[in-house]
């Protein structure tokens, strides 16, 4: 429990740190192929953290132990801060900015005193996805020999088939998380939001100071480096060195059950978030009660709700090891990423072209289904593609509640990789990635205006 404390602690304040710099850099320096630079800084949230583990173990033989998995947990979670912070600075008043530039603040004041009380929310939401990242991770820190609670489980109950045992490991495991979760919530009720009566511009002069340019390409190149390139090359390095000897039949049944098993979870999340979405949106009491059990229920590590859905599964003969409780499952863990995407979709919604719907004689659901519906689709679609992103990337559950002969990438590449058989493990490896980088693109793309906020993660 120490170590798992400890690791959360050290891994959210360092990604935090990283991810609020990023942020801050893109959004406030004028660089060229800025779009660019902020999808690339994106982009390492397609990779879990056992292929970033994976690959930093074949490039380095000796790479194990605590301060490996510091390092690998902080380049996995760095993007969750990068992307709601810079969701925030793009929602920012930036009229008061401009009005503490002319009383004379310096830089650090104004963003001490106007621009973190703007973005603070934000980025409490995403160091919170950063600790319970760390909570819930079982892939990196196993083949980094970390005894944390969740390997501890995972060796427990493979060990002794000993559920209780596990179970008491579970609880602790998730009494952590619903702190960690009660901690951000206080974090937001003593936010005071400044919020200015017009505003005069749309956002602050990008600095265009040479050094400042360079600096911030030089920090965001070594982001870029450790967290992207050489993840990737190293695994494209391993792929084509032994190109000749890959299974690519074996290889594309896994990519196929990885797509189906994603897929499906991510369209049984859709439909229960749906209900959900629309009761918190409408602020009735039930929606927030349900909103705040599902984050809590999202809090669960896959090595838990597997755990639960093993025990729940294997008293109904026809259910127990099918690809429908798999399916549930990972629409359980990742509900709430949907549940959020429906709840900012319906509230963006103008008020006003309800209003008219209903004053030309429409019915309520007539309005929703010809109004409403089709104006909060692009959210509803960023809310399912960001459950099937998480899982196509989810590893202990699906260990844990996969059929029999039913192999997705994530668990031939742990397969290979955890006997250390890195030639075979790089294939899938390296095709999860790339799989995983289309929804991740499709969610923040260049070209859009807006990021996805922490809403909606």
């Amino acid at each position: 429990m120490a170590t798992t404390l400890g690791l959360t602690i050290a891994v959210t304040a360092l990604s935090t740190l990283i991810g609020l710099a990023l942020a801050w850099t893109l959004f406030n320096v004028d660089l060229s192929l800025k779009s660019t630079l902020q999808a690339l800084v994106i982009l390492p949230v397609a990779i879990p953290s056992y292929v970033f583990t994976y690959s930093w173990i074949s490039l380095i033989p000796g790479f194990k132990g605590l301060w490996a998995a510091l390092f690998v947990l902080v380049l996995a979670t760095t993007p969750y801060i990068t992307l709601t912070t810079l969701a925030a600075l793009r929602r920012s008043d930036w009229s008061t900015y401009e009005v503490a530039q002319t009383l004379g603040l310096s830089g650090f004041q104004i963003f001490v005193r106007i621009t973190w009380p703007q973005i603070k929310n934000s980025v409490a939401a995403g160091s919170l996805l950063s600790a319970l990242y760390v909570l819930s991770d079982f892939g990196a820190i196993s083949l980094l020999g970390v005894d944390t609670l969740t390997r501890a489980i995972e060796n427990i109950y493979r060990g002794s088939f000993d559920r209780s045992s596990a179970s008491i490991l579970a609880l602790i495991l998730v009494a952590i998380s619903a702190l960690v979760i009660r901690l951000e919530e206080r974090s937001r009720h003593k936010l005071r939001i400044i919020k200015s009566s017009s505003r005069i511009i749309k956002r602050a002069k990008a600095s265009d100071k040479f050094k400042v340019k360079v600096i911030a390409l030089l920090g965001i190149g070594l982001y870029l480096a450790l967290g992207l390139v050489i993840p990737l090359f190293q695994l494209l390095s391993i792929f084509l060195a032994n190109s000749t000897s890959i299974n690519y039949s074996l290889l594309f049944q896994a990519s196929l059950s990885t797509l189906i098993a994603a897929c499906l979870g991510a369209l049984i999340a859709l439909a229960l978030a749906l209900p959900v979405g629309v009761l918190s949106a409408q602020g009735s009491r039930l929606g927030r009660v349900s909103d705040k059990a599902i984050l809590i229920v999202h809090a669960l590590p896959g090595i838990v709700m597997g755990l639960a859905l093993v025990s729940f599964g294997s008293s109904i003969g026809w259910l127990y090891q099918s690809l429908l409780l798999l399916s549930f499952a990972y629409a359980l863990l990742f509900m709430a990423k949907a549940v959020g995407s429906v709840r900012s979709s319906f509230d963006r919604v103008p008020k006003n072209l309800i209003e008219i719907s209903a004053t030309l004689g429409q019915r309520k659901s007539a309005t929703f289904r010809r109004v409403v519906v089709p104006l909060a689709t692009p959210g509803l679609l960023s809310g399912t593609l960001l459950v099937l992103l998480a899982a196509m990337k989810e590893l202990p559950a699906t260990l844990m509640l996969k059929p029999i002969g039913f192999e997705t990438l994530a668990t031939q590449m742990w397969s290979y990789s955890s006997i250390f058989r890195f030639n075979e493990a790089a294939p899938y490896a390296l095709l999860l990635v790339l799989i995983a980088a289309i929804p991740t693109f499709l969610i923040n793309r260049p070209d859009k205006s807006d990021g996805i906020g922490d809403d909606q993660i």
